[in-house]
């Protein structure tokens, strides 16, 4: 495993002071280390699910890295004197490491969504060159974890991309790790329904100043209000009081 260069404390929680670019290159020379690295993309939404979940922080405080992926980390880092040269959402790197994947001949193993964007997005990429050694969707029991991590590991991916959410992403990892023996493991959110293109993506624009939350809320009211509006207010009222994760 390979640390981060540099982190800043971000009310408790220690990021990663890359940028996308510097990102992608860290990650791909964390595959070339060996096994064991997981990453996390942390937003505000995560951060208060940590507040709340003692397994969680466990989780991320173990991983080797964590990358600021939303704008409200970024501006409380700003706020905390603390600023981040740049965000990298999980979909963002997913898309960097499959595309270098498919250039350094790693193998992929793809987990989460429903079985049909699964096997679009395995699709997709294999058209392209990429290796997609493992491909299962996100719908399976907790007594069935330990048979999904072993069928990955028989797998031998160099890169694992999970994407069944937060909390269940950051704890499969990290509890099944020693069983996975995968170089790179990381979650990537709803990386798979952009890349299936059940979802649309916010522009380039629009995410690089900080707004994905509001394009995503005009296009999905109903489901993102709490988390773009009633999420993002109480993630700032922390911290401008002040309030830290717990140990």
């Amino acid at each position: 495993m390979l640390a981060v260069p540099h982190t800043v404390d971000v009310a408790g929680c220690a990021v990663g002071a890359l940028d996308r670019a510097a990102w992608a290159a860290h990650l791909a020379r964390c595959v070339a280390a060996g096994p064991g690295h997981h990453h996390v993309s942390l937003n505000a939404a995560k951060w208060r699910a940590m507040q709340r979940a003692a397994p969680l922080r466990r989780a991320v405080r173990a991983a080797p890295s964590v990358a600021a992926a939303g704008a409200g980390i970024r501006a409380a880092a700003r706020w905390l004197g603390r600023p981040l040269p740049g965000r990298a959402t999980g979909c963002d790197l997913a898309h960097d490491l499959l595309a270098r994947a498919a250039d350094a001949g790693w193998p992929v193993a793809l987990l989460g969504a429903a079985p049909d964007v699964v096997d679009a997005v395995a699709a997709r990429w294999r058209g392209v060159g990429v290796d997609v050694a493992y491909a299962r969707c996100g719908y399976f029991a907790p007594d069935e974890e330990r048979g999904v991590a072993r069928a990955i590991a028989e797998a031998a991916p160099a890169l694992l991309l999970v994407a069944t959410g937060t909390p269940r992403a950051e704890l499969f990892v990290a509890r099944w790790a020693p069983v996975l023996q995968v170089p790179l493991a990381m979650g990537v959110g709803g990386a798979f329904d952009v890349m299936a293109g059940r979802t649309p993506r916010a522009p380039d624009g629009v995410g690089a100043a900080g707004l994905e939350w509001a394009w995503r809320l005009a296009h999905a009211p109903r489901a993102r209000f709490r988390r773009a509006v009633l999420g993002s207010a109480g993630f700032a009222a922390a911290i401008a009081r002040g309030d830290r994760l717990p140990p």
